[in-house]
């Protein structure tokens, strides 16, 4: 039934951008429509975010040729900016959720890919042609916005290089992701944003009192949640002017995390402008910011993606003289641990039993995560950001799941996907597990708080069984990050204990 509520949106991709916000339904308001489209660029943030990061840490291998490491590790560096960035735009996402008074969204592709918007079907696979030709397509500006960039910008290199891109890497890929989308028209996620902002400056539409001031205290910040993953500090001279770094510029691949607060419609709409750029960003070059576009980043990977398969912007080379090498392992694509035919043709499914076991340690983690994150929105309506208090604990926890979903996504990535024989190793033709990122069957909380600390209790006591059954074998690798894994799983439920014996004589709903 939910998937009918958006088939009306298939019409807004062919809509006028000249006639005003897109069509909507008839029983629902401006301020619901808009909701609705926040609710799908978070869903959309989130299926980017693991997509990239499944990419990324697919890349790397023995397989990769010793001189081509370096530049191998440049990719996947980017890339996880990328992600990072990523987790910016859905943390602002929400925040202006927060701000017009409507409820988070921490989903990921629960609306079908194909409504407007959508940029391609959700897929984790080992980066490639293909799946990059999609990332360069989801984060480009438009050919107006590109051909733009050189009236703007005449001589620039990067200006140049877009006029390239469109007269000779767009059609080719476009060719490539309308493979992937079948039947379906892909879109840009610049169009959502677009649409968005267009909706947002309508006074009329959606009138100030839509937006709710008092929430800026309790949303996400990038002092909470970007810290190291900002710019350096620049210094200015006295008549406002930027200063010459005293040191070489930092490498541009490091991610800039932008998470805004937002109290204002302004607010909002330069928050998603910003977010726009930092994904397109047809005009930024290194002599204006320290930084390179999401589309950019792609872009480039690309283009060295043709180098490998001797292709040079759409001109053969010879192909018997290129040296062709993988720059990804052997991984599935839609890993998963479950073993369900009539879903799938069954190639993701992960046979072999010690790698599923550390797929689903894998899920379990990725679910604490979220939940943890959704838990710190609901206790920062009733924690004074001031005093010490549960919120920074629990944000705490989300950092600390972030790190443990590294780990074990590097221990899946050189782990068998088959069941091999004792002790054996994976060469490097071998296929190769990979973290599945199952979504939960749900992320809501309990109405009651004493509840939700509960349900967190109970699911490290999952992951303390998984950590027993994979100590069990006696040929088990990484047995030191689980036996502390296990320890602090450990600390953390005698911490929750202590939690609940203060919330019990007031437990309450939340307000």
């Amino acid at each position: 039934m939910r998937y009918r509520i958006y088939r009306h949106l298939r019409a807004v991709a062919a809509a006028d951008a000249s006639t005003g916000p897109s069509p909507k339904r008839p029983e629902m308001t401006w301020k619901d429509h808009l909701v609705m489209l926040l609710h799908i660029g978070a869903e959309i943030e989130h299926s980017l975010m693991v997509q990239y990061l499944y990419a990324a840490y697919s890349l790397g291998g023995e397989q990769v040729p010793p001189r081509h490491r370096n530049r191998v590790r440049r990719w996947q560096a980017s890339i996880l900016a990328v992600a990072k960035e990523e987790m910016g735009h859905f943390l602002t996402v929400q925040n202006i959720l927060t701000l017009i008074g409507a409820p988070i969204n921490l989903n990921r592709e629960d609306l079908p890919w194909d409504v407007p918007f959508y940029p391609f079907p959700f897929r984790l696979e080992p980066l490639s042609m293909k799946s990059v030709a999609c990332y360069v397509f989801a984060e480009m500006p438009s050919e107006k916005e590109l051909a733009a960039a050189d009236d703007e910008n005449p001589g620039q290199k990067l200006p140049r290089r877009y006029l390239t891109f469109v007269k000779k890497d767009l059609p080719r890929i476009k060719r490539l992701v309308k493979r992937r989308t079948s039947t379906r028209k892909p879109h840009r996620v610049g169009d959502l944003y677009d649409e968005i902002i267009k909706l947002i400056e309508d006074k009329e539409r959606i009138p100030d009192s839509v937006f709710q001031e008092h929430t800026f205290a309790v949303q996400a910040s990038s002092d909470d949640w970007g810290r190291g993953y900002q710019p350096d500090p620049r210094l200015v001279d006295a008549g406002g002017s930027l200063k010459p770094p005293d040191q070489p510029a930092a490498d541009n691949r490091r991610a800039n995390v932008m998470i805004n607060r937002i109290a204002t419609r302004s607010q909002a709409i330069a928050a998603l402008k910003a977010l726009s750029l930092q994904g397109e960003a047809p005009l930024l070059s290194a002599r204006k910011a320290d930084e390179l576009s999401h589309f950019d980043r792609f872009l480039e990977i690309y283009h060295g993606f043709e180098e490998i398969e001797g292709k040079d912007n759409g001109r053969t080379k010879d192909k018997a003289k290129a040296k062709l090498w993988r720059p990804a392992r052997r991984v599935p694509t839609n890993p998963t641990t479950l073993n369900d035919p009539a879903a799938s043709d069954g190639a993701g499914f992960i046979e072999a039993t010690q790698s599923r076991e550390w797929a689903s340690l894998f899920n379990l983690r990725y679910r604490l995560l979220l939940r943890y994150l959704a838990h710190t929105f609901r206790l920062a309506r009733v924690t004074r950001a001031d005093t010490p208090n549960l919120r920074a604990m629990v944000m705490h926890r989300v950092f600390g799941e972030m790190y443990n979903l590294k780990t074990i996504a590097g221990i899946l990535m050189r782990s068998p996907l088959r069941d091999a024989a004792p002790g054996a190793k994976v060469g490097a033709d071998a296929a190769c597990a990979g973290p599945p990122f199952e979504m939960p069957y749900t992320l809501n909380l309990s109405t009651v708080e004493t509840d939700i600390w509960i349900f967190h209790r109970d699911l490290l006591g999952s992951s303390q069984r998984i950590c027993k059954t994979l100590l069990s074998h006696p040929d088990a690798e990484d047995r030191a990050y689980l036996t502390v894994l296990f320890d602090l799983d450990s600390q953390a439920r005698t911490w929750i204990d202590q939690i609940l014996v203060g919330l019990a004589p007031t437990e309450r709903p939340f307000e």
